[in-house]
């Protein structure tokens, strides 16, 4: 049995890049045989470990072969015979195709060691196509290392642009979509991985609804790694949110902010009165929940600089609501709600009196 250092992990040391979590293939090994020596196995899929100590995650070396459509439609073969070029061979880029034994020694079958010299993002076979995943992680891996001037094949854009046009992007599960989003969303140029999808073809595969901001996400994520924020940002100025985050399956928090962020901009071309302050409050529920509410307010400066209210104005504002309280000399529902409602705009009229 020989143990080799995969993937993410040799390029990003190739890279002088910080390796967050690091992936090991198993040569010439059997389940029952890694099991025996502690190993627990976790993939459903296909055979993936974790070691008894460390808990990295150890795979089998396997060979593929598409057997159906989507990113699911492979059939495997882990067999103690399959070798690690074999298993290289199957993986997406030629930067991720590269090993290192338990020597420090790498073993690099498919150029990737020299396209990391070029910054090439390159396919590593024509088995490419077969998944169409690979057109998201591509996209990624391009807003991951846009700061260091990668820059994608032309017959690796090429084979992308057919995988969209084959229409198997759609087969690709929402979990996976917004997986990959995510991970772009948290890199130092995310616009790079919307950019490379839209150039793709693949965006409009997954949302022929989203038109994306890219200036408004560029200033949010030189500013802030909040990914709430920054997917506010790219998604401001679309009118149809919901269809977006669903087809992005982004989570609730991320909508509400998004979708928030959009009365930010809404609110910042009306006049600025107590009646319009006091019904942005409401429709936006920030006396029970305020940080999303301030969340979404940052997210809002990044597409146009508010000229109304800043932070702590606002954080003034939400106090002052607050210290309305309810009159409880009334007894009728609809008299103590209208009392409550022109007290709070009272309370705002003074505040904007004073600005």
């Amino acid at each position: 049995m020989k143990v080799y250092l995969v993937g993410g992990a040799v390029r990003d040391e190739l890279l002088s890049i910080e390796v967050l979590e690091k992936d090991w293939v198993v040569v010439g090994s059997t389940e029952e045989g890694l099991i025996e020596e502690g190993y627990k196995k976790i993939g459903r899929d296909f055979p993936v470990f974790l070691h008894p100590e460390t808990k990295e995650e150890y795979a089998l070396a396997r060979k593929e072969r598409k057997s159906g459509t989507g990113h699911k439609g492979f059939e495997f073969v882990f067999d103690p015979s399959v070798s690690l070029e074999e298993d290289l061979l199957r993986r997406d880029l030629t930067i991720n195709a590269i090993a290192k034994d338990e020597n420090g020694n790498l073993i690099d079958p498919y150029g990737g060691i020299e396209d990391i010299k070029n910054r090439k993002l390159k396919k590593v076979s024509s088995a490419f196509s077969e998944d169409p995943l690979r057109v998201l992680r591509v996209a990624r891996f391009a807003a991951k290392l846009n700061h260091l001037d990668f820059f994608i094949e032309e017959e690796t854009l090429s084979e992308m642009k057919m995988i969209s046009r084959s229409g198997e992007i759609k087969t690709l599960s929402k979990e996976r979509v917004w997986m990959e989003t995510q991970k772009a969303l948290a890199t130092q140029r995310p616009q790079e991985y919307f950019r490379i999808l839209e150039k793709s073809e693949a965006l409009k595969e997954l949302s022929e609804d989203l038109n994306p901001n890219y200036r408004s996400l560029q200033n949010a994520s030189s500013n802030v790694d909040d990914q709430a924020i920054r997917w506010a940002a790219l998604v401001s100025g679309n009118t149809n949110l919901v269809e977006i985050n669903t087809a992005f399956n982004a989570p609730n928090e991320f909508g509400e902010i998004a979708i928030i962020c959009g009365h930010f901009i809404n609110f910042n071309e009306d006049e600025l009165n107590a009646e319009n302050l006091l019904n942005l409050i409401l429709q936006t529920d920030l006396l029970r929940k305020p940080d999303r509410f301030f969340k979404a307010y940052r997210a809002s400066n990044f597409v146009c600089k508010s000229e109304w209210l800043d932070e702590e104005q606002w954080k003034i504002v939400n106090d002052l609501i607050v210290k309305v309280k309810v009159d409880e000399d009334e007894k009728v529902g609809k008299i103590i709600a209208k009392k409550l409602h022109q007290d709070r705009l009272i309370s705002l009229e003074n505040f904007l009196k004073n600005l």
